[in-house]
This record gives structure tokens, C-alpha cells and sequence, in this order.
């Protein structure tokens, strides 16, 4: 199961570079960055990936599941933020784009957005990627899916980063610049650090009361 997982990310990196390339030379393609069709496959792929990575079940032979894991307050609540998690990704990606009135590569007529979910998120579909990618082993106790969390939440940082370096922060120079320094990659610090605090919690009373 180890294999399929790494063989869905490496497609999954693929993706995300030949998308790069796209970028980098927006004029050359840009009958495929405004391909209605071909930006809906792209996404439809990207998420497809970014989630069968983290729900495939966990390896019969592979790493045993911890005794903390089958404590009450990880059985009920990993769940709990697992569902939060998915439903509010799926929203704010959802949301996000709508406000863009545009899918993928496909070049947003408004400019640049700083309002809405882009006030909080740079990237706010990616974070409502992230979120579900997360929440989906949390849902399912899936162990080996959230040991793959990281780099699939890593990818998405990356595609991200991309984005920024060979799109809008190229076209958006100066306003860009001004909006990174006041708005974070995939929202609040606050938000992530309380997500965190509140797994540790879960974990550490589960551990405990082993």
C-alpha cells in the first residue's frame, strides 16, 4: 500500500510541475491556462490525489497501529475535528472559488484579490485542500494517512509558492509584496496553532488514560 501511496504523490509532484511549466511562460500556453475543460481535469486530478494519498488503508504489514489511537478520546475525537476540518475546507474552497469566477490556471479578469477569504488566506483553496487532506485520516484514524499528511500539505505549500513566483507575484509586483506582509500563506498562525494544540490534547489524554 506504501508503493501506491508514494506512486499517487510522485503523480501527484508531476502534476504540480508541469503546471509550472505552464506558468512560467503564461503567453506560449495560454490556450491550455484558459481551457475550461483542461483546468476542470487538472483540479478534479489534483484533489483526487491530494486525498486518495491520505484515505487508502493502512498496510496490513505496515506500521501497527499505537494504543493511544484506539483511546476514547482519540475515537471520538479525532473524528469530531476531522469533520470540522473537511466541511470547512470543502466551504472555503468552494467559496473562494466562486469569488474568483475562475477554475486552475485560468487568468482571474478581477486582478488581483485581497477581499473575502483572500482578507485571511493567500491561498485559500489550497488551504481548503489542506484541511480536507487533513481531516479525512483524522475521520478514520488512519494512521499512515496522516503520517503522509505532511507532504502532501508540503506539495500543496509548494504549488503555492509557485504560483507566487512565476504568476501573480510577477504581475502583481508592488501590491503583491505589501499584501504578503500582511496576510499568511494558509491563514492565521492562530488558527493553525490552536488545530494543533487541540490534537496534542486529544493525544496526550488518550496517552494518559493508557
Amino acid at each position: 500500500m506504501w508503493i501506491i501511496r508514494f506512486s499517487l504523490f510522485a503523480m501527484l509532484g508531476a502534476l504540480v510541475g508541469v503546471f509550472a511549466w505552464f506558468l512560467r511562460d503564461r503567453r506560449r500556453y495560454q490556450r491550455i491556462l484558459e481551457n475550461k475543460i483542461a483546468n476542470l481535469l487538472a483540479v478534479l486530478t489534483y484533489n483526487l490525489l491530494c486525498y486518495l494519498i491520505v484515505v487508502l488503508p493502512p498496510a496490513s504489514d505496515g506500521i501497527p497501529p499505537a494504543a493511544f489511537m484506539r483511546s476514547t478520546s482519540v475515537r471520538y475525537g479525532f473524528p469530531v475535528i476531522g469533520s470540522t476540518l473537511v466541511i470547512s475546507g470543502i466551504a472555503l474552497a468552494v467559496t473562494t472559488a466562486a469569488k474568483r469566477k475562475a477554475l486552475g490556471g485560468r487568468d482571474v479578469k478581477a486582478g488581483l484579490l485581497t477581499t473575502g477569504t483572500y482578507r485571511y488566506f493567500r491561498h485559500p483553496i489550497y488551504t481548503g485542500i489542506v484541511w480536507v487532506a487533513l481531516g479525512l485520516p483524522l475521520i478514520t484514524r488512519n494512521l499512515d494517512g496522516l503520517l503522509m499528511f505532511p507532504l502532501v500539505q508540503g506539495l500543496n505549500i509548494v504549488q503555492a509558492v509557485l504560483e507566487e513566483k512565476y504568476d501573480i507575484g510577477m504581475r502583481f509586483r508592488e501590491q503583491y509584496d505589501a499584501y504578503k506582509r500582511t496576510t499568511r500563506m494558509l491563514g492565521p498562525l492562530g488558527l493553525w496553532s490552536t488545530l494543533v494544540l487541540v490534537l496534542f490534547a486529544i493525544i496526550s489524554i488518550g496517552i494518559i488514560g493508557e
